[in-house]
């Protein structure tokens, strides 16, 4: 028996330093690392896949400079990612760079106010984040609210590779079922992350679950969810003006979601919190009017993502006073 015990153990040990290498090639390794290597950013982006890649820095930081301000920009926004990792993300871009002054929040639907709802299962692919050995098991503990068991899952995972990384397999199987399953079959779209299809689960499933999670809101309309408020809170601490976006949307989601009346009664009131907390409010869910603007219902196109900034750029330096 010692012979397979010691072969289990060799196989063991090197699947997990392989999926350790693997791992540094994942996308939240690589925003970490951005932000290890900013030099002197002053305003800090935070969000998910609508933000991350869809910021010319170039447009922004260009446009604002001609009405008086000067942007060095840093985002910090990951794709499939929720709030709890971007406290996690902005938290750890403050620590590395504390001179930032100014904070932007990019948000569609309700993710500044929808409750934080994460297990130990939920921390695969971008959400890993809470699984890197940069971020303290206190401060991993107070963003999630960990349990007893779901702290020794996360240690376990912290610790073993191949049990963090599990979904990253998980993927490659997927993507290579996909491509044997579309072979004769008639061409699906796609975009630069993926099939369209997919992203359809980032909307809501009907309009009456749309309006359910506005009303829930609206009946307890005195804060943010924990992430954000918990967000606020700090960069209020570092001094820091905080703008929230309303991101564009593409006609298809403004027609079906933001033309109904409790997403209005929504806006009004999240606009009316953040002003009572000091925060400035720009809704750009209009700015591009066009289905082709889009790559599927909510993801720019990359020149829409240039008109976006620059034109975000032009309303900073009012938002925050410049």
């Amino acid at each position: 028996m010692l012979p397979v015990i010691l072969t289990a153990v060799a196989v063991l040990v090197a699947l997990n330093l392989a999926m350790a290498v693997l791992s540094h090639r994942l996308p939240y390794r690589r925003k970490l690392e951005a932000i290890d290597q900013a030099r002197d950013p002053n305003l800090l982006v935070v969000g998910n896949s609508l933000l991350d890649h869809h910021v010319d820095d170039g447009a922004l930081a260009a446009a604002a400079a001609e009405r008086g301000a000067r942007f060095t920009l840093l985002n910090t926004a990951l794709g499939a990612s929720e709030p709890p990792e971007q406290r996690l993300l902005f938290h750890y871009a403050v620590e590395k760079h504390p001179a930032m002054h100014v904070l932007v929040i990019g948000f569609y639907d309700f993710q500044l106010t929808a409750p934080d709802r994460s297990g130990i299962a939920d921390l695969t692919g971008n959400r890993m984040v809470g699984i890197d050995r940069r971020f303290p098991e206190a401060e991993v503990d107070e963003v999630y609210g960990f349990g007893l068991r779901d702290r020794a899952e996360w240690a376990l995972m912290r610790a073993l590779p191949m049990a963090a990384n599990r979904a990253s397999a998980w993927k490659n199987v997927e993507l290579m079922r996909r491509s044997m399953a579309a072979i004769g079959m008639p061409t699906v779209a796609t975009n630069s992350m993926g099939r369209v299809d997919d992203f359809a689960a980032l909307e809501a499933a009907s309009s009456q679950l749309f309006d359910a999670k506005a009303q829930a809101f609206l009946d307890d309309p005195e804060r943010f969810n924990a992430s954000y408020e918990a967000i606020f809170n700090e960069a209020r601490a570092a001094k820091m003006r905080i703008v929230i976006v309303v991101m564009p949307m593409s006609p298809s989601h403004l027609a079906g979601f933001y033309s109904r009346p409790l997403w209005t009664q929504y806006l009004q009131v999240l606009g009316r919190l953040a002003a009572a907390r000091g925060i400035q409010s720009i809704d750009a869910s209009r700015w591009m009017p066009e289905q082709d603007d889009f790559v599927d219902h909510l993801h720019m196109t990359q020149q829409a993502a240039h008109e976006f900034s620059a034109r975000l750029g032009a309303e900073l330096p009012d938002a925050i006073g410049r």
